[in-house]
């Protein structure tokens, strides 16, 4: 199953023809196993019957002996080959997903919560192989021996097929209403279950904001509420479940008084009464063959609904739109510019977010991007990085044209510090060089790389003895930096940078929660030090930071106005000058709600 083919067909169709000559060998083996189910009880009567009568031949119960052997056989062989295509199944289901994944932005991740998409993975994508490994093996072993028994009991019984298999029927469609109600159970189950994923994940992630706003008890409300209702619809499907299990084991009982009566009857009509061998196939046919069909056929139903329901939800997922960077033209530039871009449009629902951007960055320049709150400053630097469905004229990389932000070579070209700094929950060593690391005994083969980290995370004004982090680059992080402050999540994100050395540096406000002696000491050191051979773009709105760049870009609703050093534009344009004043007043005043925060933070951790 190709990964851009199962978006675009129906995944019913594509799980049930993919390998369609194993679908047809598990088939075929439950046919097999079917005939031989059917065929061990006229070889048990002949044996019983020639017993009584004096004379048995020991032929038959070898016959019948083998015939139940060989049905178990290919009953095994059947579930080997299902459990197999269904793991071929997942895989290529998840591959999928997967790709679609990376083949942002855009797709469920971009449009679900994080957790609708663990369920995704987690229940889904083996939801929807369930049909081959279970549903499908189960069909097998039920439909060949429901067609087959009423043939039989006609064939050795001289019962009406039509008799036996009316009852059957009837007894077939209860349980097709009841499997149908679990069925719903099933699917509200997934979707309560993926709500609520959703909530604890939501609830994790935030639990200090939330703590702090004093919002703890509403969206703990939030998940007990949907708790309160998961929990009622897993009672309700429990009962109808019990009372489903309890139609088809007595259902089965039923049916062989019914047969049984049925073959009573019609010996006597004609005079004599049914032979021990004929009662003990009979009740054979009824209470071991069919036995098992019959209590399956419900649960059948249930995991095949269950199972479409999965897929349903995964191809309306797989099919969520993707708008992919687009390059018109491959033009190259000059060899003097990182990175050289013209006709840069985003249109993202209907409005014109970017327009029209001309963007020439010289090698080694260090480029500050300014501008209101919504202008796109930030949009600028996420289609830079092929995070947005942005329309390029043409994008050049020091002067070879490229087929855009999407290719592996030209990302391969940048790192990029958001300003919400991302850890993962490792050691701060693996944090720094974005590797995790196996066990604990592998560290000694990164001890000769522990310089360069350290060395990285001292550049980022990061000092392991100065951060509260008592184990040095062993200490663990915790996930999403719970242990860490939003200043020093940051800071971890620029030793992360530092330390992958990459020509190309785009920084979306990364220096929004330091303090302004570490700012300081950052441009000086780092960004204008370190990184002084290296092209810098930083999105800002801390003004400070403006008198050290080469140049100063100003956007105003999606364009680029203005451009220049900072003394040219705070001289020459006035929409900026009174910009920058607003900037100052609105920094000072978040100057002292961060130090409150990480006092706040401080005495958390303590």
């Amino acid at each position: 199953m190709k990964s851009h083919a199962v978006s675009s067909s129906s995944l019913l169709k594509s799980i049930l023809f993919q390998r369609f000559r194993w679908r047809l060998l598990i088939l075929g083996l439950s046919l097999l196993c079917a005939i031989c189910g059917i065929a061990a009880p006229y070889a048990q009567k002949h044996f019983v019957d020639e017993l009584l009568a004096g004379g048995a031949s020991q032929r038959w119960i070898w016959a019948a002996f083998i015939l139940t052997v060989t049905t178990h056989a290919f009953w095994q062989m059947s579930l080997w080959v299902a459990s197999r295509e269904s793991f071929i199944t997942q895989k290529s289901l998840g591959d999928a997903s997967y790709s679609r994944i990376l083949e942002g932005p855009g797709g469920f991740i971009g449009h679900k919560p994080a957790g609708e998409g663990i369920s995704l993975f987690a229940v889904d994508v083996q939801g929807a192989a369930a049909i081959l490994d279970q549903a499908f093996i189960m069909a097998g072993s039920m439909v060949f021996p429901l067609l087959l028994a009423p043939i039989a009991l006609h064939v050795l019984f001289e019962i009406p097929w039509l008799s036996s298999l009316s009852a059957i029927l009837t007894l077939s469609f209860i349980n097709f209403i009841l499997a149908r109600r679990q069925s719903r159970y099933f699917y509200s189950f997934k979707q309560l279950a993926a709500e609520r994923t959703g909530l604890v994940a939501e609830w994790v992630q935030n639990i200090r904001t939330l703590r702090i706003l004093g919002w703890i008890k509403s969206i703990e409300a939030k998940i007990f509420k949907v708790r309160i209702r998961e929990t009622t619809n897993r009672l309700g499907m429990l009962t109808n479940g019990q009372v489903m299990n309890s139609i088809a084991t007595s259902g089965t009982y039923f049916l062989n008084i019914l047969v049984v009566l049925l073959l009573v009857n019609m010996r006597k009509s004609v005079g004599r009464e049914p032979t021990p061998g004929e009662l003990l196939s009979l009740l054979w046919i009824m209470g071991v063959f069919l036995a098992r069909p019959l209590r399956q056929f419900p649960w059948a139903i249930v995991i095949s609904m269950d199972s479409f329901s999965s897929m349903v939800r995964l191809q309306r997922a797989l099919q969520l739109p993707i708008t992919q960077p687009q390059v018109m033209t491959t033009q190259a530039s000059s060899e003097n510019f990182a990175i050289e871009v013209s006709g840069l449009n985003l249109e993202i629902d209907g409005r014109n977010l970017l327009k029209n951007i001309n963007l020439s960055i010289k090698k080694n320049e260090f480029v500050g991007i300014v501008g209101e709150v919504g202008c796109g400053k930030t949009l600028l630097l996420q289609s830079l990085m092929g995070a947005t469905g942005a329309k390029f004229h043409s994008f050049s990389i020091n002067g070879v044209a490229t087929a855009g932000p999407a290719d592996p070579a030209v990302r391969s070209q940048m790192a990029f510090i958001p300003q919400e700094g991302f850890t993962m929950s490792a050691s701060l060593r693996e944090n720094v060089m974005f590797t995790y690391l196996e066990e604990p005994s592998s560290f000694s083969q990164y001890k000769n790389l522990d310089e360069r980290v350290l060395n990285s995370l001292k550049l980022a004004q990061f000092l392991p003895e100065n951060e509260r982090v008592r184990d040095g680059l062993e200490t663990e992080i915790g996930e999403r930096g719970v242990n860490l402050s939003g200043g020093q999540r940051q800071r971890v994100s620029i030793a992360r940078a530092h330390y992958a050395n990459r020509p190309i540096i785009l920084m979306d406000d990364s220096l929004s929660a330091v303090d302004v002696d570490t700012e300081a000491q950052l441009i000086e050191k780092l960004i204008c030090g370190d990184w002084k051979t290296k092209t810098r773009l930083l999105v800002t709105q801390r003004m400070a930071v403006l008198p050290w760049c080469d140049r100063v870009i100003f956007i105003e609703n999606g364009q680029i106005t203005h451009q220049g050093t900072y003394a040219e534009l705070h001289k020459h344009v006035p929409q900026f000058r009174e910009f920058v004043r607003r900037e100052d007043v609105r920094t000072e005043s978040k100057t002292s709600e961060n130090m409150s925060e990480d006092l706040t933070e401080d005495l958390v951790h303590e």
